[in-house]
């Protein structure tokens, strides 16, 4: 093998386990330069998968991240922290799917979806070059207690991509991403997320007057109304919402990030889950149950 070709796979092994790691940035490479060298990786993973999807002949979605590199969205973005690959696929073919990529020579299962404690996603370890990327294939985004968006919903607004992808309306990959964040408060509110929802409703073909159309069938529009007010406190831009929420309207003006990262976790539970997901005791007493069991 000649020894450029050589050198050149060598680099991209060391990229991949690199890059795909999002708790390891090199003090060499700048966190935008990590996230260029990201989407080239996370995108022969995408390919991949698109060839996988192609031979089982089922639709799919991706979602968040994967959305965002799939579209040519993620060239937009200074950075971005990506933890994984999320798919989005129609229920009927959940276990034809799991089956499959369980039996792939460089795929390694982590959670079939009917023994998984969220019995509506299947979760791999999907090896390329030198890096295990998680795969994570879901039949339904969240449980329904917590946020309701159906996935034939999306799929049937959806848009066409080449073979069996497909790539949800603007208006669904924003709540798509805006759920994702509430499921996400307990523990996190990253620096990019409001860049993220500056590139999501900027897409063409975006109407706001949709995406309020759309929003009150999630079961937790004060959550949306919050997140992006504070998306238009930093962006200083003027959203016309349907109606106004008080407790919202008081934790946008307490809001900073330094205030968010010095709160415990329960304390995060109490002001961001709690008092926005659609059915909060049950999500209390699933969560003291599932702690209760992995004890």
């Amino acid at each position: 093998m000649p020894i450029a070709v050589t050198v050149t796979i060598v680099i991209y092994r060391n990229t991949a386990f690199l890059m795909t790691n999002p708790y390891i940035t090199p003090m060499e490479i700048t966190p935008a330069r990590k996230w260029a060298l990201t989407q080239i990786v996370y995108q022969d993973i995408l390919d991949e998968i698109d060839e996988h999807f192609h031979t089982l002949n089922v639709e799919y979605m991706p979602i968040k991240g994967a959305y965002l590199i799939c579209s040519g969205l993620a060239e937009k973005m200074s950075e971005r922290r990506i933890c994984d690959i999320d798919i989005l696929i129609h229920e009927k073919d959940m276990q034809k799917t799991s089956d499959y990529f369980a039996g792939l020579e460089n795929t390694e299962l982590r959670m079939y979806y009917k023994y998984n404690y969220r019995p509506t996603e299947s979760i791999f370890y999907y090896s390329i070059a030198e890096a295990k990327v998680l795969l994570e294939i879901h039949m339904l985004l969240n449980f329904p207690e917590r946020f309701v968006l159906p996935t034939d919903d999306l799929f049937s607004r959806s848009r066409p991509g080449n073979g069996r992808l497909r790539l949800p309306s603007p208006e669904d990959s924003l709540l798509i991403f805006l759920c994702h964040i509430q499921s996400h408060m307990p523990f996190e509110f990253r620096n990019t997320y409001l860049e993220e929802i500056n590139l999501l409703v900027s897409q063409e073909g975006f109407s706001w007057e949709k995406f309020w159309d759309l929003s009150p069938s999630t079961g937790i529009e004060p959550f949306i109304y919050f997140t992006l007010r504070l998306y238009q406190k930093k962006y200083h831009c003027t959203i016309n919402t349907p109606t106004n929420y008080l407790y919202s309207d008081l934790l946008v003006k307490k809001f900073s990030l330094q205030w968010f990262e010095q709160l415990p976790q329960w304390a995060r539970r109490v002001f961001f889950d709690l008092p926005f997901v659609r059915r909060p005791v049950w999500l209390l007493f699933y969560k003291l149950f599932h702690n209760k069991k992995q004890n």
